[in-house]
């Protein structure tokens, strides 16, 4: 299936879902509630491996400006936003790897009536791989630079029930289309048109307990290389549990499917999804999560991956202006080509001390790590990075 029939300029397309739904927005509902934040920072730091390398590291210090606009407009029922994120990178002994990244959201959600919901959304991104990692994994001595990518689409959704419904039904068409925009002789085979149709069902068992069932379509189409193209299936069923404020756990289990053009790939997959938070007090609180699936390889000959993710988030405040962060995080994955498969272990954590020294000004430290230990090849490397940071809300 081809999806790329009808070109459009990304800046259009979002700009037209935009500019619709505030126009619908207002000429329906005159009394609204209107929200602007806006928010900048500033961080200067040290990396000590910057190329990734396993050996002969280099290091080098690095400057990051950010930007931060979330807009709001409340109706009767209706919400219209928008979320922008614009970064950027300077590196002193790697000028080539100065880059900018964007992220572009708008939203529209109209409440049909008091338990239904219409929800319509876009997205426009651009992100930067950097050396060493990703699509230029094992590959560092050919390029002089990292790659950008580029994604962009968008979701149709409807909800039916609330919270305290005895039954939730939640059904959403998205559709994204992402590209390398760099070396496009060796990118253009990644260049891929993704439908996504999901569906859920939430049934209530008792107090705040509910079975749950998930049912997720996919359809990937590779214009450039079609024997990346496949359709997936994914059927899961588990729980959602909130009795109090202190915990809510989300578990479901369930199946994966990969069907594509050569049936030499076709996989299937124990799959599940596990969250669950937990606020011992009002300082402290801690998220776990894990998960597992069929996913892109965003890799030149390889054609997908079968990945595990582990991850402990803890936020503690010891006053009203000090906090501190600590995330770790363990993925493995599996890639998978027509003649091999590899196997990548990826250890990754961050610590970050907060200092809100007023309501609009903070300040916070971070420390990070990274480690890559493969099955294959010379790509071993550990990643180390400190960084001191500003924030300022206008």
């Amino acid at each position: 299936m081809n999806f790329s029939q009808f070109p459009v300029s990304n800046a259009t397309f979002l700009a037209s879902i935009l500019v619709t739904c505030s126009c619908f927005n207002a000429m329906a509902f005159s009394d609204s509630q209107n929200s602007l934040d806006l928010n900048i920072a500033a961080k200067a730091g040290y990396i000590d491996n910057f190329l990734y390398q396993t050996d002969d590291e280099q290091s080098t210090a690095f400057y990051k400006l950010s930007s931060q606009l979330a807009l709001e407009s409340k109706g009767q029922q209706s919400i219209v936003s928008l979320d922008a994120n614009v970064d950027s990178y300077f590196f002193d002994k790697f000028k080539d790897d100065d880059h900018s990244e964007f992220s572009l959201n708008p939203k529209y959600q109209y409440k049909i009536t008091q338990n239904q919901a219409v929800n319509i959304s876009a997205h426009w991104d651009n992100s930067y791989v950097y050396r060493g990692t990703g699509l230029s994994l094992g590959e560092l001595n050919n390029l002089k630079e990292g790659d950008e990518k580029e994604n962009f689409g968008a979701s149709f959704g409807f909800e039916y029930g609330t919270f305290d419904s005895q039954g939730r039904v939640n059904f959403e068409v998205k559709y994204d289309e992402g590209k390398f925009t760099t070396r496009r002789a060796e990118t253009s085979e990644l260049d891929s048109d993704t439908l996504n149709i999901k569906s859920s069902f939430d049934y209530l068992l008792s107090g705040k307990t509910y079975m749950v069932f998930d049912v997720d379509y996919q359809i990937g189409d590779y214009p450039n290389d079609p024997i990346r193209n496949r359709d997936s299936l994914t059927a899961l069923a588990g729980v959602k549990w909130q009795t109090t404020v202190i915990s809510e756990l989300s578990f479901l289990v369930g199946y994966q499917n990969l069907k594509f053009e050569n049936s030499l790939l076709d996989d299937d997959a124990f799959k599940w999804r596990f969250d669950y938070i937990w606020r011992p007090s009002d300082f402290t609180t801690m998220h776990l999560m894990s998960n597992r699936k069929f996913d892109k390889a965003d890799r030149i000959a390889s054609t997908y991956s079968l990945g595990e993710i582990y991850e402990i988030d803890i936020v503690h405040a010891f006053t009203d202006h000090v906090s501190i962060n600590a995330l770790v995080s363990y993925n493995s994955e599996k890639i998978v080509t027509l003649k091999s498969q590899r196997k990548e272990n990826y250890w990754s954590s961050i610590l970050r001390v907060n200092y809100q020294r007023t309501e609009r000004l903070g300040f916070y430290l971070t420390y990070q790590n990274k480690s890559l230990d493969a099955d294959y090849g010379d790509i071993d490397y550990l990643y180390n990075s400190v960084s001191l940071g500003v924030k300022v809300e206008l």
